[in-house]
């Protein structure tokens, strides 16, 4: 090394060097050098001047090496949430597949004609789906809050009127509050208010909180929702009469898991996911949300503020909407689980239609190449060719072209649906699927291939 360096100086006028030496006692030190060359009638030589540096570089390495370090953390951190993401869409999908056998086997039992009429049987039916469609939310809030905070989840932003949003969400949830024994109320729902929101977003947004609310709120008490306009926000408030939530809790309670102990002692239940996934699609929406209470026993107000937007769709109606039944619907159902295609069919079966099904894509292939099919149902989900790959054999068919299509996943929609749109279905449904549900979807498909001139089924 250091003939080279005098080479260069000889060459170049100078030598520069950064490196490490062995001083004359043995210690290690890191010198920044320079060489030059000496030339005089008296002497010819090289002139080196070096600069201990060991310190710096004692702490460059120890900066690098931290880093390196966070580096590697950070990937390790990566890799656990992709992991955690990859297990928690898997669990989804194996909660779920039971989960849709229970719901449609208790929407069986007050169909069947020997059980029609049965109170006892009625109540039984209707306490089971609640409790199906109660552990399907939570699975659906978990992965839900697992992609927003992994940046996975976007948001479909539309022009909607909110106060018609909200009436919708009172027509459904007003049995549910009349069960539990407690009032419930709306105001401001009169005149419409129009901003740009993500409709599926919202009402998971209206449905967590008035959820909660009812859950909290003991048999006699009331739960309140509230639409009114401040300035340039839309504020909702879901006022309710229940346990309250005490000062020093107040700051946790939009907290991942946080549940206050006497609530989860008097009410049973409660993971502390929906007030969390709540706060992030609120301020994923430019929002704010808000708890407020005067203490334990005097009950919770929790309150939204969602910027608005000015202007509305002009012209826009909202589709006709058509009394559904499925009398004289000819059907595949096709899932790679052969009890609950049974089961699903016995259930369409007891609602005029008729119905076929089929365990694999090529059954399903089989099948629709013998038979006039007005409605495929598939599952998306299968071994070997999964629904994605039977609905591109499907479309390809110019027979099959403008076969009405819905698909049926156990992850949330939100994860699919783009793919299944995207291979040719017409709608996906998230399990577990009440039958209500897939009428309504039924008569939209229906309606939209008339309207591209594909022909729709005539049925009662």
């Amino acid at each position: 090394m250091a003939a080279h360096e005098r080479a260069a100086a000889q060459r170049d006028g100078r030598a520069d060097d950064d490196r490490w030496h062995v001083a004359k006692s043995g210690r290690r030190v890191y010198c920044s050098g320079v060489v030059t060359p000496l030339s005089d009638p008296k002497f010819t030589g090289y002139a080196k001047i070096v600069r201990d540096l060991t310190g710096r570089k004692a702490q460059e390495d120890a900066r690098q090496s931290q880093l390196a370090e966070e580096r590697a953390v950070r990937a390790q951190a990566e890799a656990a949430n992709r992991l955690k993401d990859d297990f928690l869409a898997v669990l989804s999908h194996e909660l779920k597949h039971p989960l849709n056998l229970i719901h449609v086997k208790a929407e069986m039992l007050p169909r069947i004609p020997e059980a029609r009429g049965v109170p006892a049987i009625q109540f039984a039916a209707d306490a089971i789906q609640r409790a199906v469609l109660g552990q399907a939310k939570i699975i659906d809030d978990l992965l839900d809050l697992s992609r927003v905070r992994t940046g996975k989840l976007a948001l479909n932003l539309a022009m909607g009127d909110v106060a018609a949003m909200l009436r919708t969400i009172a027509d459904a949830i007003e049995a549910d509050a009349a069960s539990r024994g407690i009032a419930l109320s709306f105001e401001g729902l009169d005149e419409p208010v129009w901003t740009k929101v993500d409709p599926v977003r919202f009402d998971q947004i209206v449905w967590n909180l008035l959820s909660n609310a009812l859950k909290f709120t003991p048999r006699g008490g009331s739960v309140s929702v509230r639409l009114t306009c401040e300035e340039d926000e839309l504020r909702i408030d879901v006022t309710d009469t229940g346990l309250g939530i005490e000062a020093p809790l107040l700051p946790h309670i939009f907290e991942m898991f946080f549940q206050g102990i006497e609530a989860r002692r008097k009410t049973g239940g409660g993971m502390g996911i929906g007030l969390a996934l709540v706060k992030q699609l609120v301020e994923m929406h430019a929002g704010s949300v808000l708890a407020h209470s005067d203490g334990a026993g005097r009950g919770t107000r929790m309150s939204v503020w969602l910027p608005l937007v000015d202007g509305h769709p002009v012209g826009k109606h909202e589709p006709e909407e058509r009394a559904g039944s499925l009398a004289g619907v000819r059907m595949l159902v096709v899932d790679d689980d052969s009890e609950t295609a049974s089961a699903f069919a016995a259930l369409l079966e007891l609602e005029g239609a008729l119905v076929a099904t089929a365990h694999d894509g090529e059954d399903a292939l089989a099948l629709l190449e013998r038979n006039h099919v007005d409605l495929l149902v598939c599952d998306i989900s299968m071994p070997g060719m999964d629904g994605y790959e039977l609905m591109g054999r499907v479309r390809a068919d110019p027979r099959l072209a403008q076969l009405p299509a819905i698909a049926l996943t156990g992850y949330t929609v939100g994860a699919d649906d783009q793919r299944a749109r995207a291979s040719g279905f017409d709608l996906t449904l998230t399990k577990p699927v009440s039958l209500d549900a897939l009428i309504a979807a039924a008569e939209q498909v229906f309606f939209w291939r008339g309207a591209q001139g594909g022909g729709t089924h005539e049925h009662g």
